[in-house]
C-alpha cells in the first residue's frame, strides 16, 4: 500500500482557497493524478482523510482473536503466553501483541506472601498506629530497629540454572557435578541494628546464644 502524499494538507488548503488544479500542480510540483484524485475524494467525503479499510485487513489479530484470549484469561489469570500462543496455533509475538496493546494487560510476577489470620491483622494494625503516634512526639528517634540473620557455610546451587559442560558423567562428577550438603551444615549468626544516630557495627552471634530482649540490650 502506498503511503498518503505528504502534499495532502496543502493541496486541500489551496484548492479551498479557489486555486485551480493546474495552478496547484505547478506550485507544489506533484502529480497530476494525485491533485485531482485528492480533489475527488474530499468532494465525495467531505475530508481528506482515507476511506475507511484503506490497507491490508488483519488475518491474525482479529476481534474473534481477540475475544477468545480475553476470554480465555477470564477463566484462568495464570496462563503462560507460550502454552496459549501454542493451542491458539499462533506466534508467541503476536499473542504478547495482542495482551498488550489490545487488551491493554501487564504480566506480573507472583510472589510469596504470608497467611495472616483476623488476630494477626488486627495485632499489626495496632502496632503500626502506635508507631505512627510516636512519630507526633518525636520518639521514633531513639526507637532501634535490628534484626539477625543466620548463614549456613553451606554451597547454594539451582540445578535447572547450574550446569556442568563435560563429555562423560564421570568428567562431570570430577568438574564438581554434585554438591555435597550436611543435614546440619554450619552455621553463624550475625546481628544488626540501626536507629536515627546510625547504625552498629555487624556482631557475630557466638554459637548457642539466644537474641531476645535482654541480649539485645546488654549488647548495647
Amino acid at each position: 500500500m502506498a503511503p498518503p502524499s505528504r502534499h495532502r494538507s496543502s493541496i486541500l488548503n489551496l484548492f479551498k482557497e479557489g486555486v485551480l488544479p493546474v495552478d496547484i500542480i505547478k506550485r507544489l510540483v506533484v502529480l497530476s493524478k494525485t491533485v485531482y484524485d485528492l480533489i475527488s475524494r474530499f468532494k465525495k467525503l467531505g475530508t481528506f482523510l482515507d476511506r475507511r479499510g484503506r490497507g491490508r485487513k488483519a488475518t491474525v489479530v482479529t476481534p474473534d482473536r481477540i475475544k477468545a484470549v480475553n476470554q480465555g484469561i477470564g477463566r484462568i489469570a495464570h496462563r503462560s503466553i507460550r502454552k496459549m500462543a501454542k493451542g491458539m496455533k499462533i506466534s508467541r509475538r503476536l499473542l504478547g501483541r495482542i495482551v498488550k496493546d489490545k487488551l491493554k494487560l501487564i504480566c506480573y510476577r507472583e510472589r510469596k506472601a504470608a497467611i495472616l489470620l483476623g488476630a494477626t491483622t488486627k495485632k499489626r494494625l495496632e502496632r503500626s498506629k502506635k508507631l505512627l503516634q510516636r512519630t507526633l512526639n518525636g520518639e521514633h528517634l531513639v526507637t532501634v530497629f535490628f534484626d539477625e540473620k543466620l548463614f549456613t557455610v553451606q554451597a547454594e546451587f539451582n540445578p535447572q540454572n547450574h550446569r556442568v559442560l563435560a563429555e562423560t558423567s564421570e568428567e562431570a562428577f570430577a568438574n564438581g557435578k554434585a554438591i555435597h550438603q550436611g543435614s546440619h551444615p554450619a552455621s553463624v549468626m550475625v546481628f544488626g541494628a540501626v536507629c536515627a544516630d546510625g547504625k552498629s557495627p555487624l556482631l557475630f552471634v557466638d554459637q548457642g546464644v539466644k537474641i531476645n530482649k535482654k541480649s539485645t540490650f546488654r549488647r548495647f
